[in-house]
């Protein structure tokens, strides 16, 4: 078939809108498995880094926090917790071009279903160009 048939230009079309999808999900994808997310408490006294997972990877304690009542410190360790999960959650958020939802108390759980339906988009977007391509393949057979 000539070059400049409208079926192989719409096939060729659909090929490379596919791969671009398919580089752009493995992009996200693999941006995700390497974040990290920090935070500190106010006083500056303990900070604290996160996984990808949003999981406790660290936590720092100045040598000021050592001075604290037991009680207060452990606020400062679970404020800053916090903060690095919070960083994390946000900068997986930008990164996917996902708005915060307000007044949301479950951000995380949010996020996950944000990233699921993407996920699903993706799959019948795939989906719908594959049908596409069989569709243009089937009008060639004609």
């Amino acid at each position: 078939m000539d070059s400049s048939d409208p079926r192989l230009v719409e096939l060729d079309r659909l090929v490379q809108a596919s791969e671009r999808t398919m580089r752009e999900l493995e992009n996200a994808t693999q941006a995700l498995r390497q974040l990290t997310g920090s935070g500190e408490s106010r006083g500056g006294a303990v900070s604290a880094r996160v996984d990808a997972d949003s999981r406790l990877v660290d936590v720092q304690i100045t040598h000021r926090a050592m001075r604290l009542d037991p009680e207060e410190l452990g606020r400062d360790v679970v404020e800053a917790v916090r903060a690095a999960q919070e960083d994390h959650e946000r900068q997986a958020r930008d990164l996917l071009g996902l708005g915060m939802v307000p007044g949301d108390e479950d951000v995380l759980g949010t996020f996950k279903r944000d990233l699921d339906e993407l996920q699903d988009a993706y799959a019948r977007e795939t989906g719908e160009r594959l049908e596409g391509m069989r569709r243009t393949q089937r009008a060639w057979e004609d």
